[in-house]
């Protein structure tokens, strides 16, 4: 019953789930951009990734700083989604595996510690859409990707 009442519209939920990883990244990689932010922009944020040994962490401030801003903007629009969400994907495992377990974070806490299903979420959706593209209701679709 629900098959034939909701296929038609299977694109709109593509379109819904893009919005709302997007809006998610933009909200914490707006800060890791804003030099007048908590963060201190790119430059602040690569020292929290020098205190985690990431490798160049300059670098690498920004390309997650622009990924979380420009490319959830893009992701959005529908505009290279599947290489958007790899960076997604990738940038949640690096959060999970190089900040938030070795901090001793758990998937989930009642009481209020570090957890990281919120990083999970956001890994598993963006890897919904490697699969399955931004849908018909995108720039890809415009442009033939």
């Amino acid at each position: 019953m629900f098959e034939n009442l909701f296929s038609p519209y299977s694109d709109w939920g593509l379109l819904i789930l893009r919005a709302a990883i997007a809006i998610v990244f933009i909200a914490h990689g707006w800060p890791k951009l804003n030099p007048n932010g908590p963060m201190k922009g790119p430059a602040g944020f690569a020292g929290h990734l020098k205190q985690m040994s990431v490798p160049l962490p300059g670098f690498f401030a920004w390309i997650v700083a622009l990924l979380e801003t420009v490319g959830a903007v893009l992701l959005i629009l529908g505009l290279g989604t599947r290489i958007l969400a790899l960076g997604f994907v990738i940038n949640m495992l690096v959060a999970i595996f190089r900040a938030l377990l070795p901090m001793g974070a758990k998937f989930t806490d009642m009481a209020g510690g570090p957890r990281w299903e919120l990083e999970f979420l956001l890994a598993s959706g963006a890897l919904a859409l490697i699969f399955t593209g931004a849908g018909s209701i995108s720039m890809d679709a415009l442009v033939g990707l």
